[in-house]
């Protein structure tokens, strides 16, 4: 693995794109906002902003770098396994504090929300880091894409027809 600086600028913007989504719905209602964002306050629309702040930073990546990009396939198969496995880690980390029966303050709430978050931001770039540097095999990158498509499948549907389930019910 070669050794790369790590990309702050992208830390950031994902974390400012994630943000900027939680509060898109409720300031611009609208049916793209809903199926982008949050229309209400739930684990598995938190998990969809995720989704949706790495894939658009990454494709925004993708347009800046893309002469110094090695493989295209490559970058787009590890930022597609990245941006459907980095919501799941994300949301693990803050499910910590549930699991070890902490209550928060609303403020310490979204403090420790906010650290859990940048957490799986840091995770996910450095798995970028080491993924950029492997080669995946074609029946993997499709394998990648048909989780991909699954994952966008699943958050557009269930954002215009949300089931009652675990991850789409607010915490108490």
């Amino acid at each position: 693995m070669s050794k790369t600086k790590f990309r702050w600028w992208k830390f950031i913007a994902v974390w400012i794109c994630f943000l900027l989504l939680h509060f898109s719905y409720e300031t611009f209602p609208s049916l793209f906002f809903r199926i982008i964002a949050e229309a209400n306050e739930t684990v598995f629309f938190h998990m969809k902003m995720l989704f949706v702040a790495y894939v658009a930073v990454s494709f925004v990546e993708f347009v800046i770098r893309h002469t110094l990009i090695k493989s295209t396939s490559n970058f787009f198969a590890s930022r597609a396994l990245i941006a459907v496995a980095f919501p799941w880690l994300t949301i693990t980390f803050w499910f910590l504090a549930w699991a070890l029966n902490i209550q928060f303050p609303l403020v310490w709430e979204l403090i420790y929300a906010n650290i859990m978050i940048m957490v799986g931001i840091y995770l996910a770039l450095r798995m970028e880091e080491l993924f950029d540097d492997m080669e995946f095999r074609p029946a993997l990158k499709w394998m990648i894409l048909l989780v991909f498509v699954a994952a966008v499948f699943v958050y557009v549907a269930f954002s215009l027809n949300p089931p009652m389930h675990f991850f789409t019910t607010p915490p108490v």
